[in-house]
């Protein structure tokens, strides 16, 4: 039996460029002539050639297949198809709460959980109703509920949108525990269409309005709008204004709304859908629940001032004496007039006693954010541990235009592996 290779395999010309878009696994074939008879042959062995789909024609030294009519019908049609998809207009981009690759916008980088105060010692109480720089926007808000995206408003954020019809709903709160829609409890099977990114009609939608005002203390400071969590896909406006979109729950969302504010009354519009792409990454054991769900409020900054920092409290190879570090980022705003000032960290023990001290200065040139490393040692702390956590209050100081104060607690401990066992403070 003669073999007659891939390569000497030859289509006659008026089939070629249409064999090889069409059929390119006839390239892949073998053909063979065996007993006065070619057959082809593939991986699966040698098939008989018939007249049903191929015509085969000898020649000197090589083979031409061609196609028969009833082929050229079908290889003609794919054609058009292919040739008239090209003239199909691009598809639309998707919806924003099914657009995986927009998952937020405008939202400010997450940053270490605090809030500044004007008194040292207001720090370590911890209450922010105590802080002239923030307003709580929790109370009940304006409220209208769809069970489909498509019968939203859809310019709920107009600032002269009769809202005068709509119920009020608590905030923070999920609405399907106050009368709107239904709670789901579900596991591995989704509570919406599957379709990633995809989530259908089906998709409820819940439209929020707050009106306030902010203090007149705050003039020249920055504004951020501060959401602990909300569920679902929300999209944020201030006067009628979009300032942001967000879909991470169980997380703040923060939004600089500077730019937005005007004196008097101001209009907060907020409009969650319940699901959206995101959706698709929380198929876990747990309730599904919508909704702006943890505290909104407004806080104010001044043109420089503290925006992250990292407080780490260790102890040496004897377990004896504390080691300090700490990383303090300071932000500076546009149009601020001072660009330089004082950072100081004082460690306080629950007598109010201070154990540690370290001041820094700090200059701005172009940069927005530049952060200040403070490192030391605290003699004998007393250690934090399950049994004992002791705790110290950490004080952060800036001196810039005004002194604002901000911090945590601390502890002193140290946790390791030894020989397959958990140490803390060198104890098993």
């Amino acid at each position: 039996m003669q073999m007659i290779g891939p390569k000497q395999v030859r289509q006659s010309n008026a089939y070629s460029r249409l064999g090889r878009m069409f059929f390119p696994r006839v390239l892949l074939l073998h053909a063979a002539r065996k007993g006065g008879k070619f057959v082809l042959a593939n991986k699966n062995g040698l098939q008989p050639a018939t007249q049903k789909k191929y015509c085969l024609k000898t020649g000197p030294g090589h083979l031409i297949l061609n196609v028969m009519k009833n082929q050229l019908k079908k290889i003609l049609l794919l054609f058009l198809l292919a040739q008239t998809a090209l003239l199909v207009p691009a598809q639309q981009p998707n919806n924003d709460w099914e657009n995986e690759r927009f998952f937020e916008w405008n939202k400010e980088s997450p940053h270490a959980t605090f809030m500044l105060f004007d008194k040292k010692a207001d720090v370590a109480k911890d209450d922010y109703s105590q802080s002239p720089y923030y307003k709580s926007l929790n109370g009940n808000w304006k409220f209208v509920y769809v069970d489909k995206h498509a019968d939203r408003i859809k310019d709920f954020y107009r600032t002269n949108l009769n809202d005068a019809s709509w119920t009020s709903i608590p905030v923070p709160s999920n609405w399907e525990l106050k009368g709107h829609g239904i709670p789901i409890y579900t596991n591995i099977v989704y509570p919406h269409a599957k379709n990633p990114p995809f989530i259908g009609d089906d998709n409820p939608v819940g439209t929020y309005r707050k009106t306030f005002t902010v203090p007149q203390a705050w003039a020249g400071k920055e504004v951020i709008l501060q959401f602990g969590s909300i569920s679902g896909c929300a999209f944020v406006y201030v006067n009628g204004q979009k300032v942001g979109m967000t879909k991470a729950a169980k997380s703040p969302a923060e939004f600089n709304i500077t730019k937005h504010l005007k004196k008097g009354t101001n209009l907060l519009a907020v409009q969650v859908f319940r699901w959206h792409d995101g959706s698709y990454l929380e198929d876990q054991d747990f309730w599904r629940l919508s909704g702006i769900e943890r505290d909104v409020a407004i806080y104010a900054l001044p043109k420089i001032s503290v925006w992250d920092f990292f407080l780490k409290g260790d102890l040496d190879a004897q377990y004896q004496n504390g080691l300090f570090s700490a990383d303090v980022t300071l932000r500076r705003f546009a149009k601020s007039a001072n660009n330089s000032g004082t950072v100081v960290i004082d460690i306080l023990d629950k007598q109010g006693n201070t154990v540690f001290t370290q001041q820094k200065r700090f200059s701005f040139s172009s940069d927005t954010l530049q952060t200040i490393k403070f490192e030391g040692t605290v003699a004998n702390p007393l250690k934090w541990s399950a049994e004992a956590p002791n705790l110290y209050d950490c004080i952060i100081t800036l001196k810039n235009n005004g002194t604002t104060y901000a911090g945590a607690k601390i502890g002193f401990r140290k946790v390791e592996i030894k020989n397959a066992q958990l140490h803390v403070n060198g104890v098993s």
